[in-house]
This record gives C-alpha cells, structure tokens and sequence, in this order.
C-alpha cells in the first residue's frame, strides 16, 4: 500500500560525493527526509548536520544504523567498508542504497544478496547514470528497434580529480576501490548491460599501470549475442562521458555532459551532411528550454541525482519494482574484476571466471 509520509534516511559517509550530489539533490525533494548523519570525522559529520538540519549525527556507523528513527541507510563510504556496513544495516532491519562499486569481492556482494533477502528489505546499488534523462531516452529508443538489434558499443568516461590534487584518499588505492577499473569503468559495465541488454561474456583490458594504482586504462569485450564494446576510462584527463550504440538501422551518440547530446544518425547518412547538421541545431533548439529549467536546478547531473532518489522512495514508499539491484551491482563488479585481472595478467578474463557461481552466504 503507497503511504505518503518520506522514507527517513540516514547517511553514513559525508566526503566529496555526497556533499556535492545526494545531499543537494536530497534537500529538493519531499520523497525522502535525512534523519541522522554519520562520518568518521567529526567536523565533516557536524557540517552535514547543519546543512540539513539534522539534529542526530555520528562517528560510529552502528550508532547511525542503530536509531530508531532511521528506515533506510545510505552507504556512502569507501567501497572497502560497504559490505561490512550493509551488512550490519540489512541484519538490522533497514532498507540499504548502497553507492557503486557494490563491494570488491564478489563474495561480500553474494552475502549482501542473501542478506537482503532473508531481511525483506530492498537494497538498491547507487548507478546513477541510469537516471540521465538522457540515458533513459537512448534505452527506450534501443528497446524499440531504433537502431535494431545492438552490434557494438563505445564508450569514454574521463574526470581530471587526479590533475594536480594532493592526497585523494581510496580514490588512488585500487585495493580501497579506487583507479579506472573500479571507480570509473563500473559505471560503464553497467550502462553497457542497462542499454543494450546484452551481458558481458569476455573482457581484454590495458592499463597503464597494469600492477599498481591505474589511473587510465582501455577494455575491449566480448557481448552476449555476438556485439562487441570498447571503452576508455581516466581519472587523469578532461571531463568526457560518451556513449555510442551501433545497430544495422543506425547508431545513437550520447554525451551525458551535453543537454542536447542525444543523437540518432540512420544508417547511410553521414555525420557531416547538411541534413544532419540542421538536425542536429534542431535538436539543440528542442532541448534548450528544459536546459534553461534544468540549469535553475542543479544541472544534468543533480536532475538524474533527484530522480535516483525518487525511485528509491518510490520501491520503499510505494512497492515499485527495483530497477538497479545488488545482483546488477554484482555484475558490474564481476567485469571490473575481469578487466583488472587481464591487465595484470595480459589476457582475456571471463567475469564468470572472477568469482564463480553467486553464494548463498549469510
């Protein structure tokens, strides 16, 4: 039965993401309420605190997951801690949103899934590049047969955080979850499989640093259906989040950072041509009014930041079906682990080969 009142949320983990998106993001809508805060330190936890208004704040996670007035966690901390704190969160009764990667072993994703079973509370992975308004376009247009049945997919997922910064923290640390396989790259092992449909059945990957910290690495795979991907993934170069999907009818072009970077070009036209250059200003005087309404609002990114929420609400709230579970976040990992693996060890990896069948662990 749907209920009105918000679902109450509680953080643990105020750092750089969840300062910049979720809690901007949070403080539009009336879907969900932060109830309480918690971060190891105690300056940052007080911070949030008082942005939000919110009157509990922590330093211990357990604290946190063990208020009453606390219905769902959000885990927003270094990927080494998510099992060890969802874990604790499911066993303790409350519904789980868990940030990208999952976890870094599969078996923790595996006692994630049973334990969120065996709880009956929904845990949701925080893929929050589903929720690009523009992501779901390009999806909707792919499961219609705009560009027929998905022959390849390239991808390109760029940040400079790593130019000229001091100490980042896990974000260097591959073992802590950082580097462009699994900071980066699971975003894109996840839209690859979201798009297109297809699943991941073997992976090649060069890295820069195949034995240390990588900062920028390609992926080449193998797609379920005979389709093939390619990507390229930094933390040391210029912004960039592309996406391109080709079909025999066609191919889109998706650039997430773009209000108008949704693109169709048929099969047989050719990107330069007049016809598709008026297209294109087309387009970009279609989507200028909902940019202008967007820009009053956060932007691109809050926009897809509030409608990740809003699903969330609406799973806990209202009985919706999950769209982004913790066996989606496992499959993005299970590439991410082939693809670090074939860097080290410069050969094919098959993600079923990184971890074996899921477990039903407690």
């Amino acid at each position: 039965m749907a209920r009105s009142n918000p679902v109450r949320m509680g953080f643990v983990g105020c750092g750089a993401v969840t300062q910049q998106y979720h809690f901007p993001a949070l403080q539009t809508l009336t879907d969900v309420a932060v109830v309480a805060v918690a971060d190891i330190e105690e300056a940052r936890a007080a911070a949030a605190a008082q942005l939000l208004r919110v009157p509990r704040r922590y330093t211990n996670p357990r604290d946190l997951i063990d208020d009453p007035a606390v219905e769902a966690v959000a885990v927003c901390v270094p990927p080494q801690w998510h099992a060890e704190i969802g874990l604790t969160a499911l066993a303790a009764g409350k519904h789980l949103f868990v940030e990208k990667p999952v976890t870094l072993r599969l078996h923790e994703c595996d006692r994630l899934i049973a334990r969120a079973a065996e709880a009956r509370r929904q845990a949701m992975v925080g893929f929050n590049f589903r929720w690009h308004r523009l992501v779901r376009r390009a999806r909707a247009m792919i499961r219609d047969g705009a560009i027929g049945e998905p022959a390849a997919i390239r991808t390109l997922l760029t940040t400079g955080i790593h130019l000229g910064a001091g100490d980042l923290g896990w974000r260097r640390r591959r073992e802590a979850g950082g580097g462009a396989f699994h900071d980066m790259g699971v975003h894109h092992f996840d839209l690859w499989r979201y798009l297109t449909g297809l699943e991941i059945d073997e992976v090649v990957a060069v890295s820069r640093s195949p034995a240390a910290d990588d900062g920028i690495a390609s992926v080449a795979a193998a797609m379920r259906g005979g389709a093939l991907a390619t990507a390229l993934f930094s933390t040391e170069t210029s912004e960039a989040n592309e996406v391109e999907v080709f079909g025999p009818k066609g191919s889109l072009r998706l650039a997430c950072y773009r209000y108008d970077g949704l693109e169709f070009l048929p099969a047989g036209a050719g990107p330069g041509s007049v016809r598709m250059r008026l297209l294109r200003a087309a387009t970009g005087l279609r989507e200028l009014p909902s940019a202008v309404v967007g820009m009053r609002t956060g932007g691109e990114i809050l926009r897809m930041y509030r409608e990740e929420w809003r699903h969330f609400a609406a799973v806990i709230r209202d009985g919706a079906p999950l769209e982004c579970t913790l066996d989606d976040g496992r499959r993005a990992l299970a590439v991410s682990l082939a693809a670090e693996a074939s860097a080290a060890q410069s050969r094919p990896v098959r993600p079923s080969d990184t971890g074996g069948s899921p477990e039903a662990s407690g």
